[in-house]
């Protein structure tokens, strides 16, 4: 069954599933596929058999880290290489799920930094674009603006910077103001 409200859900939370599994398997390409599968797991839920999920994001960090698991095992056979050590693997879980940020913060953040990205310039916003989102290089991004790889770099730091600074002045104010 496709539940829009666990999909919704699970989206909310991908990017701290995808920091845990990149602390877990220290591969992008495999904590994409691993959290792929996950979200099949989720999407196969149905509340109407199984009953309510009390904690949407303990029951799915649990689908994630068993996707985890048999993704490493499964490697390990393949590679013939010793697996992740128990203890690190545990000492990750409990990291994500001490995880005492509140939600309400991460969510107030985010907004922030959508604010402040939506308001550079279209040059910056570009650059930003290509490297976070598309990975580029910096030559590659320096020939799609018409600048040297090391400009581009120098200017994507100075870019990060400025959007920390923003963010941090609109964290700064008390919740419910605007500007």
């Amino acid at each position: 069954m496709n539940d829009p409200a666990l999909i919704k859900d699970l989206l909310r939370h991908q990017g701290d599933f995808m920091a845990y599994l990149m602390a877990m398997v220290r591969d992008l390409d495999a904590a994409e596929e691993i959290f792929q599968n996950a979200a099949v797991v989720v999407m196969q839920h149905s509340t109407a058999a199984e009953g309510p999920i009390r904690d949407f994001r303990a029951w799915a960090k649990e689908i994630v880290r068993r996707q985890a698991l048999h993704y490493i095992r499964a490697r390990g056979r393949a590679a013939r290489c010793p697996p992740t050590e128990p203890e690190l693997l545990e000492q990750i879980d409990r990291a994500f799920s001490d995880d005492a940020t509140d939600m309400v913060q991460r969510q107030r953040e985010l907004d922030a930094l959508k604010d402040c990205a939506g308001r550079l310039p279209d040059v910056q916003r570009t650059m930003v674009a290509m490297r976070y989102e598309g990975r580029a290089s910096f030559d590659a991004i320096g020939a799609a603006v018409g600048r040297t790889g090391a400009a581009v770099q120098r200017a994507l730091s100075r870019t990060r910077r400025m959007l920390h600074d923003c963010v941090q002045s609109k964290l700064a104010r008390p919740q419910g103001t605007t500007s």
